[in-house]
């Protein structure tokens, strides 16, 4: 299992955090994903690494801003 934290800003409720969460679990295969707009993060759980140029373009598109992976 690999874990992929993406960090995200602009993540301002609730809401927020679900939208991340889909969109995540839309475009890559994931056993879990939690965001959390307190620590500006977004925790992925996979078996496979993540494509970083993808994410990005997925959570620009949402309209936050792409951080950054650790």
């Amino acid at each position: 299992m690999i874990t992929t934290i993406v960090k995200i800003d602009g993540m301002m409720c609730d809401m927020c955090e679900a939208h991340v969460n889909s969109a995540i679990r839309k475009n890559f295969d994931v056993k879990k994903v939690k965001a959390n707009r307190k620590k500006k993060q977004a925790l992925i759980e996979s078996d496979d690494i993540l494509d970083q140029n993808k994410l990005k373009q997925v959570i620009e598109e949402l309209g936050y801003d792409y951080l950054g992976v650790e």
